[in-house]
């Protein structure tokens, strides 16, 4: 399967390049295109208003990336929300890393961990993966799922992001057996028994979250 690793504009908090694990395809969104061209990772398409970055740093965006697509400041979708409809219409059946996605302000961060619950992103949702050093989060749709326990993650957390039916989890300190919650509600905390857990249910969205104190 393609992978697609899109560099976020957030303030910058750590190395994203340790980060990226599988090569692939790079789009840096405003101001994440130059923090990934200042680590050396190699960026394939920038796009975004650009309304973060310096005028020097525009110039090193045009110079060193071959697709710079430019959006007016005012406009109905977000950046991120232009780098997720430009996978959805090209690469809609890849893995999508994004880095750089907290830091700065409270409700950019609502904007992008929200977004899987806007219904146009719903063919990619389960594709999404939110990576840094300390927190992994994915997304599921209704199933039966299994998953591996990361290196150096500590806790396991599932942030129900709407309503939740029938949900068990198994393999781990805290299990559940066919629970159901009629609003959203995050679950935090939970450790795995052993290298890997297994959950599922039968209506709703969740975020997997695997993590670890700074």
């Amino acid at each position: 399967m393609e992978n697609i690793h899109i560099v976020l504009g957030a303030p910058k908090k750590e190395k994203i390049k340790p980060l990226m694990k599988n090569k692939g395809l790079v789009i840096g969104v405003d101001r994440g295109t130059f923090f990934a061209l200042e680590e050396g990772i190699q960026v394939d398409i920038a796009l975004g208003d650009f309304d973060s970055t310096s005028a020097e740093e525009k110039e090193t965006i045009q110079q060193e990336v071959k697709e710079v697509w430019k959006y007016p400041a005012e406009k109905d979708d977000t950046d991120t929300e232009i780098a997720l409809l430009h996978t959805l219409e090209h690469h809609k059946n890849a893995n999508v890393y994004i880095y750089n996605w907290y830091g700065g302000r409270i409700d950019h961060l609502y904007s992008i961990l929200l977004v899987v619950l806007q219904e146009r992103f719903k063919p990619i949702v389960s594709q999404l993966h939110f990576v840094s050093e300390n927190n992994y989060v994915s997304h599921y749709l209704p199933g039966d799922y299994e998953i591996k326990k990361m290196d150096k993650m500590d806790y396991l957390s599932y942030i129900l992001l709407t309503e939740v039916e029938d949900l068990t989890l198994k393999e781990v300190k805290y299990p559940l057996n066919e629970a159901s919650f009629e609003q959203p509600l995050a679950l935090v905390s939970n450790e795995f028994n052993n290298d890997k857990a297994t959950f599922s249910f039968k209506k709703g969205v969740i975020a997997v979250v695997q993590s670890r104190d700074e």
